[in-house]
């Protein structure tokens, strides 16, 4: 019963602590080289904006919700057209929420799955959230 109760208190601290980061990642939002900002814009036309990792694959965007909290996710469902400010430029995109076994792969593999262990450091961290790969395409900046 006592090796129940510790396998108890480590798994609920591990899930306290995976919580806490994306609750900070989310809040602090850091910003580095291979980081942009993505404006997404709810119901009422309030734009949000968050910082997200930027996954180039010849030419094509995407950004990715690997986080347990996801509204910027959720937001470009309802309201695809977004804004992508890269180096201080912001970009008319449409957001594609693509949640398929193959935009999971091709996202993960972007991400370094399979190039050594940061991805599933960061992935073990996050507490295994889905990735929700989203590709972002270019359109017109509405007048």
């Amino acid at each position: 019963m006592r090796i129940v109760k510790i396998a108890a208190w480590i798994l609920g601290v591990y899930v306290v602590l995976g919580l806490v980061m994306d609750g900070a990642i989310g809040y602090y939002q850091p910003q580095s080289e291979g980081t942009a900002v993505l404006r997404s814009f709810d119901a009422e036309g309030q734009s949000h904006d968050t910082v997200l990792s930027l996954l180039e694959d010849d030419g094509t965007l995407w950004v990715e919700s690997g986080h347990w909290f996801r509204g910027w996710y959720h937001r470009v469902r309802a309201n695809p057209d977004v804004e992508l400010i890269r180096d201080g430029e912001p970009g008319a995109y449409r957001a594609v929420p693509l949640d398929t076994p193959e935009a999971v792969d091709r996202v993960t593999r972007l991400m370094g799955k399979g190039a050594g262990a940061g991805y599933y450091i960061g992935r073990t961290m996050l507490l295994w959230a889905p990735i929700k790969p989203v590709r972002l395409d270019p359109r017109e900046p509405a007048e």
